[in-house]
């Protein structure tokens, strides 16, 4: 199963001459594969507050604990207005690196309800979406988030 993460090929769609990602791959090609992209603005959608002020990086940062730049996994619809208000103004790549909390918080079918969304809003905008992912999924739920982010 860890290697078949590792292994994963990547589909991209082309847009205006460009391949934007639509892939799910393992939390530990993240780092190289935002640095492939570090000319394209991003959306993060992470589990770790930001630390640092980078103008090419939105983050949205989901956590339990009141914070002004907090937003609870129990509001998908947030997290989804978020991208909405900032994609409509740039063509940013979505990064969704929280798929297994919010998957544990809300369940594997409303997650992948969600990521569905999130795939379309960056599908009709032009702009990417990777998922990141770790070994503790088992081959179905890999399969079906493949499935839902690369077509």
């Amino acid at each position: 199963m860890f290697k078949m993460l590792k292994d994963m090929m990547s589909a991209n769609v082309k847009f205006e001459g460009e391949e934007l990602p639509f892939q799910v791959v393992h939390y530990s090609k993240m780092r190289n594969l935002l640095k492939k992209f570090s000319h394209k603005k991003k959306i993060l959608i992470t589990r770790t507050p930001p630390t640092v002020n980078d103008n090419a990086t939105f983050y949205i940062w989901i956590s339990k604990i009141e914070h002004p730049n907090a937003v609870s996994p129990t509001d998908l619809y947030v997290i989804e207005q978020k991208v909405w208000e900032i994609i409509k103004k740039e063509s940013p790549i979505i990064v969704l690196d929280a798929f297994e909390y919010l998957m544990m918080e809300q369940g594997l079918e409303a997650t992948l309800r969600f990521t569905g969304k999130l795939r379309d809003i960056a599908l009709l905008n032009n702009s990417g979406f990777i998922v990141s992912i770790s070994e503790g999924l088992d081959d179905k739920t890999v399969a079906l988030l493949k499935r839902i982010v690369e077509g």
